[in-house]
């Protein structure tokens, strides 16, 4: 495949395939939510969480990657249960473990930016809509549902802006469009909401305004390090363009079969799709094959 990443195995001298480290297994799986682990309604199934538990009992570092903060990925949490130990959350902008969402580190922004960006873009074009995270709470105006399936009680409203008044911390500011898409906004974004700001693929019809040089490698890349595990010993599920910084990092990148073109060509190897639970079906295969003493059939 064009573009992918060889995985980092060698042969023992016995004819057993083990990682470079002399691992069979990662020591850290990382996934994406949507479009990736959860189903096409936005929902964790119970195989796919089982495949969480059965890797974290394993002794793999379960971590979800997620362009959602935890206020809006709380169902997922709560079903994945001890089967994740960690959140790479808001696009690499919140890092806490889980299910208990102690925050670690965090790359936040004063409000007022995210207020001037609003306004700008607002001025720009008011076919623009806005979802936002603050010290003040979460609030979403009418179309960002439907672009992001979370599963979520707050009700929309008609500005996002209002009830963040007193708010000097934002977490997540994102964007949507109701006639563009995703990549349409991330070329005309930039410009308007200038050099402060990046804007950055939300793994759905949405896109995501944050401090410049915030994503999910990145993130990643500081839970590593906190961790002490290289970037080598990671292996990585995604399927949109937000995911593409953690391919780089980690030493095995697995594309879902739904996901965008520049990512099967960035990805080492292509798992069935997220309706067809393609992350369960690669872990489960990883950890069978490990307990069998040979290299996953993906590798063969």
């Amino acid at each position: 495949m064009a573009g992918a990443r060889s995985p980092r195995w060698i042969d023992d001298v016995d004819g057993t395939w083990r990682r470079h480290t002399r691992e069979v297994l990662p020591r850290l799986i990382a996934t994406d939510l949507d479009g990736t682990l959860l189903d096409p309604t936005g929902v964790l199934r119970p195989r796919s969480a089982a495949a969480l538990q059965a890797a974290a009992d394993a002794g793999i570092v379960v971590v979800f990657a997620t362009g959602r903060p935890p206020i809006v990925a709380g169902n997922e949490i709560a079903m994945a249960g001890h089967g994740v130990h960690y959140g790479v959350m808001a696009n690499g902008t919140l890092i806490c473990t889980l299910p208990d969402q102690q925050v670690l580190h965090s790359v936040t922004f004063a409000t007022s930016l995210a207020r001037a960006a609003v306004h700008a873009l607002r001025t720009h074009d008011p076919a623009f809509g806005f979802a936002l995270v603050t010290d003040r709470g979460f609030t979403a105006e009418p179309g960002f549902t439907e672009r992001m399936p979370v599963q979520h009680a707050s009700a929309t409203v008609p500005d996002a802006l209002v009830g963040h008044e007193e708010s000097e911390v934002t977490f997540k500011l994102l964007a949507f469009h109701h006639h563009l898409d995703s990549l349409a906004m991330l070329r005309t974004m930039p410009a308007i909401v200038g050099d402060d700001l990046s804007v950055s693929h939300m793994g759905a019809e949405a896109v995501e305004i944050a401090p410049a040089g915030a994503d999910k490698g990145d993130g990643l890349r500081w839970l590593c390090a906190h961790l002490g595990i290289a970037g080598s010993d990671v292996l990585v599920f995604g399927d949109e363009v937000n995911d593409l910084t953690m391919f780089e990092f980690a030493g095995e990148g697995i594309a879902v079969a739904n996901a965008r073109q520049l990512v099967l060509d960035a990805a080492a190897h292509v798992a069935p799709s997220n309706d067809d639970e393609g992350v369960a079906q690669m872990i489960e295969e990883l950890l069978a094959a490990h307990a069998e003493g040979r290299r996953p059939s993906w590798q063969r």
